[in-house]
């Protein structure tokens, strides 16, 4: 649906899910089969007074972004693709869900990056029929952002009256309207990403875990992380890169996961990084095979290696490509 039919239009809307589309139920809230003719009038609203043209794009089935797998955001990143091509639009803006929005935005900032057409993604804490809702607010927001950015411009997240790089936001409260922050701003003087090795729809989206170390880990519950078989494991350990390598078989364990996939090491804490050689036991975490992540947000580096594990980067190059600054989302090592 489109403002115009004879136009190109300057924004495109992608209409995935989440909670900006749920409605109340006795069950709690739930996609609202209505929300198409909903959205159509908001987006209406926002673009009149701005005299653009827009197009919505629903991408079915709307889900919950709970629910959101690893398969979601590439599917989300090849549709824009496929209608920015068509269209041209001057800006795009998708509003995924909160739950797991900056997981999505820093996929869909990898995936995307190339284009010369502003992303923005959006969402809200409330459900567009709340009479509290912020629904339209930040769908006006990112509208805004996407007509107002240069080309080229890095994806972004637009909420809660902030712009944020969709490579360093993480989402800090549950329950407050401005959901979302980032500690750090884009890291200066990024590589761009490598040409890929092999095109993603070769085979099934990469799988990438967390494991949190807490001072109860041991050895068997890190093997019991990745016992679905993933593609790939992302270590949030203390402070500057440490984990409790004196567990007895710790050493082992990593080794023996490090052989099978991609291991990379990021920071629990909300600032700073990551410096495997700071400490004996950090020393051990790379001999083991552990990847330095830098200052990678954890929904960053969960990304970033499921893209490199997507077009084909594997061994010593995918490690080297981890701890490189591609797209402003870490400072490198």
């Amino acid at each position: 649906m489109a403002g115009s039919s004879n136009a190109r239009p300057s924004v495109l809307v992608f209409a995935t899910g989440g909670t900006i589309g749920m409605r109340a139920t006795d069950k709690g809230l739930a996609p609202d089969p209505d929300f198409a003719e909903v959205l159509e009038s908001l987006v209406e609203e926002i673009t009149h007074p701005l005299g653009v043209e827009w197009r919505i794009n629903h991408l079915l089935p709307s889900i919950d972004s709970a629910n959101a797998d690893a398969g979601t955001a590439p599917r989300i990143a090849r549709a824009i693709r496929a209608r920015v091509r068509t269209h041209r639009p001057r800006g795009v803006v998708a509003p995924p869900g909160p739950h797991t929005l900056a997981y999505t935005a820093a996929r869909l900032a990898f995936d995307l990056s190339d284009l010369e057409v502003p992303i923005v993604i959006t969402g809200s804490q409330l459900p567009h029929g709340d009479p509290d809702t912020d629904a339209s607010a930040y769908l006006s927001l990112a509208i805004r952002t996407a007509l107002r950015a240069a080309p080229g411009s890095p994806a972004c997240i637009a909420f809660g009256g902030s712009i944020l790089p969709a490579v360093r936001a993480t989402k800090h409260s549950s329950t407050a309207l401005s959901a979302f922050s980032a500690a750090l701003p884009l890291a200066p003087s990024p590589s761009g990403l490598p040409a890929a090795t092999q095109a993603q729809e070769a085979r099934d989206p990469a799988r990438v875990l967390t494991h949190r170390f807490v001072p109860a880990t041991i050895a068997a519950d890190l093997r019991a992380a990745v016992g679905g078989s993933p593609d790939g494991l992302i270590l949030e350990c203390y402070g500057s890169g440490n984990a409790p390598m004196g567990r007895p078989g710790m050493l082992g364990v990593l080794r023996e996961i490090c052989a099978e996939m991609p291991v990379v090491a990021i920071t629990q804490c909300e600032s700073g990084g990551v410096n495997l050689g700071r400490y004996v036991v950090g020393h051990e975490l790379a001999a083991a095979g552990v990847i330095d992540g830098s200052d990678l947000t954890v929904e960053a580096a969960t990304a970033k290696l499921g893209y490199l594990i997507d077009n084909g980067f594997s061994g010593a190059e995918l490690g080297t490509l981890v701890g490189r600054n591609l797209v402003g989302e870490c400072a490198g090592v």
